[in-house]
Parts: structure tokens; sequence; C-alpha cells
């Protein structure tokens, strides 16, 4: 059988390059493209013209490629492998390999690239479904450990799924625990938690709030009296919160505002677990847990002589510090689902909030905490007659987000699905401006490049 000649050769070269699904594109040593396929203008976004009248290192330049494979191979002069992203978001591996001259110096590069965003998607689809996974051993062990009840907690966020581990193995155990963390974040829920999966859990759960006893009546409140101990007691005495809470645990709520004057005495009893009522002589022993919390910085009070620093450290045997919930964003969305479910089913009603508005309460700062997103969940709920709730409903100050400014109050003739995405537009950039790159934006954001990238070339087209 007679060989093809050439011109047949070429042809059916050409026609396999053209057939394959995956991107060829073969460069010179100087970076210059001679033959690209359609595959790869395809999966890269690229159109022939401008991959032929550009050098590789203008398309990099030009953001068309995140990095290139080709000026990697000729830095090494070896077969090279990367993942790159392409001008249109696309997520692509691809390999290098060059060809020699008979000097050795590289004659060409032929690249093969191959879309992987999709097996990416599934990537994450599959890491999803592993955190989700570990949720719900999470929530099998809560249940499990609290008899059946509805866990209190939500606990997407690692650092709220590591309080909750810490927070089972102490109340296996008796030690005191100093709870510590900005107002509005849960401490009294917590210190309820450990108690409900302690051992004392049948025994009595005992909230003292130090910040609003006045001194006077502290030692009284706290140990108890014996009658006739001060003009105005009552005649038969009174047990005091502590011995109230013998047998469970007690709730030192605002721990840090506790008088100086009562400090020594509270020490004492947390030390030898026993009390004194006031006019009394007998010793009354008790056998309790004692939970202690405070929103603010016990050692500056120590430091400060306000807080006595024997007391701080027979309190914090075991330290737990809630984060704010501007820290751990991944529960924002499942506690507002939970506020949301609790209030339609107390309410009779049946609202849902739109992406917007979630996207918003992602956004915000929450300087008040769990109990400012409480608050402001009702507020719009029992505020709002549509049971679809969108950004008209949201109070101003939310609307300004991160930014602390909001860009676009005056809308002027401008509907609403238009500002929305100006919005949205100014946000994105602004991150970018902020941060110095589309990747390190998507960091900050918690979203992906490729998200940003799609969503700056829609407003583009729907802005212009």
């Amino acid at each position: 059988m007679k060989g093809l000649d050439m011109d047949k050769e070429v042809e059916i070269l050409k026609t396999a390059f053209e057939s394959s699904y995956d991107g060829i594109h073969i460069l010179d040593n100087q970076g210059n493209t001679l033959y690209i396929n359609n595959a790869c203008t395809r999966i890269e976004g690229i159109s022939r013209e401008e991959a032929m009248t550009k050098t590789i290192k203008e398309l990099v330049a030009n953001g068309v490629y995140s990095e290139s494979v080709t000026l990697k191979v000729l830095e090494t002069k070896e077969p090279t492998t990367i993942i790159q992203t392409a001008k249109n978001g696309n997520q692509l591996l691809s390999t290098g390999t060059p060809t020699f001259k008979e000097d050795g110096s590289i004659d060409k590069i032929v690249v093969n690239s191959r879309d992987i965003t999709d097996l990416n998607e599934l990537k994450r689809e599959l890491s999803v479904k592993e955190e989700l996974a570990k949720q719900y051993q999470i929530e099998l062990e809560l249940l499990k450990q609290q008899h059946g009840k509805q866990p209190d907690f939500i606990a997407k966020s690692p650092a709220m799924q590591k309080i909750i581990r810490l927070a089972l193995n102490v109340a296996k155990v008796d030690s005191t625990v100093l709870i510590t963390g900005e107002s509005g974040v849960g401490k009294g829920l917590l210190a309820e938690f450990i108690h409900n999966n302690s051992n004392c859990a049948q025994g009595p759960f005992i909230k003292i709030d130090c910040s609003s006893i006045p001194e006077s009546l502290f030692e009284s409140e706290l140990f108890g009296y014996e009658k006739g101990a001060f003009t105005g007691a009552e005649k038969t005495g009174k047990a005091g919160l502590l011995e109230l809470a013998n047998g469970g645990t007690v709730f030192l709520d605002e721990i840090g505002e506790m008088p100086l004057s009562m400090q020594p005495k509270l020490m004492r009893a947390i030390q030898h677990r026993e009390i004194v009522p006031v006019g009394g002589k007998l010793v009354k022993k008790l056998e309790l847990r004692i939970i202690a919390a405070t929103n603010v910085e016990l050692t500056q009070k120590v430091r400060d002589k306000e807080f006595r620093e024997d007391l701080y450290y027979r309190l914090n045997v075991v330290p737990i510090r809630i984060p704010a919930l501007r820290e751990r964003r991944e529960d924002i969305l499942p506690l507002t689902l939970r506020l949301t479910e609790k209030l339609n089913k107390h309410y009779g009603f049946c609202k849902q909030l739109t992406e917007e508005v979630k996207d918003l309460l992602l956004e915000y700062e929450w300087p008040g905490n769990i109990r400012e997103l409480e608050n402001l969940i009702e507020r719009i709920l029992v505020s709002t007659q549509e049971d679809v709730i969108d950004v008209k409903s949201l109070p101003v100050h939310l609307l300004r987000g991160k930014t602390g400014a909001f860009p676009f109050d005056d809308m002027g003739t401008e509907d609403y699905k238009t500002a929305l995405a100006k919005y949205d537009q100014h946000l994105l950039k602004l991150a970018i401006e902020r941060e110095g790159s589309i990747p390190k934006a998507a960091d900050r954001l918690g979203i992906d490049a490729t998200t940003i990238r799609r969503k700056l070339d829609k407003y583009e087209n729907l802005l212009k």
C-alpha cells in the first residue's frame, strides 16, 4: 500500500485535532501561536484571532489566562502540568510538552488543555456533603447526650463545632468553667447546655445576674440568711441562691460586675463548696458545679485592682471563648432559618427571605451578635405583610453592610433589579480593590473567584 502524501497526512492530523474534545494549542519558542483547535477556543473563552495575534505573555498580562504552562515549559525545558483559570472562568488542567531542535533548544510547545470546571464543582459538592456528614455526626451526638432533645446550638462553623465538643467533654466532670465572649453570643445558652449534659442535669440550674443585684443585698442573696439576721429579714430566714442550686449548677452571669467586697467570700465558697448564711454559725455543704460568664476582659480588671486575681484563677479552670457572629459567618444562615421557622410556627406565618436578603445578612457585621439577629428576624417577620420578605423590609443600617456607607441612596428612576446589581457590583469591585486581586477578594468574601468574574461580566452587560 502506498504511503499517504504530505497534504493528505496534514489533512488527517487537522481532522483529528479538530475532533478532539480537549484543547490543543501549539506554540513556538517565543510564545507565538502556530495552531489552536476549536475545542481550545471553546473551553478557554479565547478567539482564534486573539490567540494568533498575541504572544502568550501578552495573553497572561491581559487576564486571558491566570498563568501559562507554556512559559513554565520554556523556563524548565521539561513537560509540565498546571491548573489554570481561563478568561471565561473555567478551570483547566493544562499539560505542556516541549519538542526540541537538534542543538537541544526548544522548537515548539504542544499544550493539551482539559476543562475540569465540572470536576471541581463535583469535588466541591463532595466536600460540602462531607462537612454535612460531620455536622450530622455532631448533632447525633448531641441528641444522644440530651436524651432526644433538639440541639441547642447551630454548629456549622468549625469554631462552634470545636466549642460543642469541648462543652460535651467538660460536662462529664465538675470543673469550674469560665465562658467569655461579646454580649449576645449565647453564653447563657452554653452554660445551660453544659448543665443539661452533665451528671447533675436532673438538679436545678440557677442563674445569678451579678450586674443586677445591689451590693448591699449580694451576700444575703447568694448565701441566704437566718431568721432575725437583719431588720426586714423574713422571720423564718431564707435560703440563698447557692443553696438553691445544691445538686445542680449555678451560673454566675456577668461575673466581672460582682462587687469587690463579695469576691473573697465567693472564692471560699467555690474552693471549699460550703457556705455560712448571714447571721448563721453552721456551715452548709454544697454539691454543685459553677459556671461563670463575662463579656469584659477580666485580666484587665485584675490589673486595675477591680477583680481579685485569686478568684480569677479559681474561675478560669476551663476557659471557653464563644466567637462573635461575624467570626463564624457559616452559622448566620442556619441561625436565620432556625429563627424564621420558630417564628413562623409561633405566629402562624408562612414567610421566607429572598436570596438578596440572605446575602445582606451574611455581609453585615452583627455587633449585637445572635441577640441582634433574633431581634431583626422577629422585627421584619412581624412588620412585613408579604410572605416573601425582600430588601425593602430591611432597616437602612443593614443595607450599609460592611462598607459603612450605602452608595445608592438616591436611586433616581432605576428599578429594583438595576439598583441591586449596581450595589453588588460596587461591593465586588471594592473587595477587589482592597484585597488587590480577584482570588484574594474571593477568599475574603468566602466565594469562588469564578463567581466574582461571572457576576462582574453579567453586571457589565446589564448596566451598559
